[in-house]
């Protein structure tokens, strides 16, 4: 079995700034509407979009910390998920996830996300969602393979106000 040594464990307060660490290592080109933003417009206000996306990691904490696993290699936070839920609707949402890169392809995301999938059935919900952008090829690979199904495809449009 891959990844043997790697363990899904619940989150901890102390674990924050590394998860912050891993999301901007792991959201660049393929996986951030920030940076991509960014990239076009130049930056806005007074931080980049590395900040602002590491920001995302404190609203997921505020809104479910206990729903948030890391994965743990020898120590060493490899990657982690994020979860909210829906209790009006019965859907379990996966906001943000990150696997380090030198343990991409592992089977890492994989355990993450049935970590997850089985967390959301724990809390009685009925169907679980996460997005990605269609040039996350990792995604629109490994989502489909644990039971997802594409729904719909969504365009986000920016301009300048200055």
């Amino acid at each position: 079995m891959k990844n043997k040594s790697v363990e899904i464990r619940q989150f901890r307060a102390a674990d924050s700034q590394a998860l912050k660490d891993l999301t901007v290592a792991a959201f660049g080109e393929n996986s951030s509407i920030d940076k991509r933003i960014e990239d076009r417009f130049g930056a806005f206000g007074l931080s980049g979009w590395k900040p602002r996306k590491a920001s995302h990691i404190d609203a997921d904490i505020e809104a479910n910390a206990d729903g948030i696993f890391v994965a743990e290699l020898d120590g060493v936070i490899v990657g982690y998920i994020t979860t909210t839920l829906d209790h009006d609707g019965l859907i379990g949402r996966i906001p943000n996830m990150a696997v380090g890169a030198q343990m991409q392809g592992q089977g890492v995301g994989r355990k993450l996300l049935e970590e997850a999938l089985d967390y959301f059935r724990r809390q009685g919900m009925k169907a679980a969602k996460i997005e990605t952008l269609a040039s996350n090829e990792t995604g629109q690979h490994l989502y489909p393979s644990v039971g997802f199904e594409e729904i719909a495809r969504q365009v986000h449009f920016v301009m300048r106000l200055d």
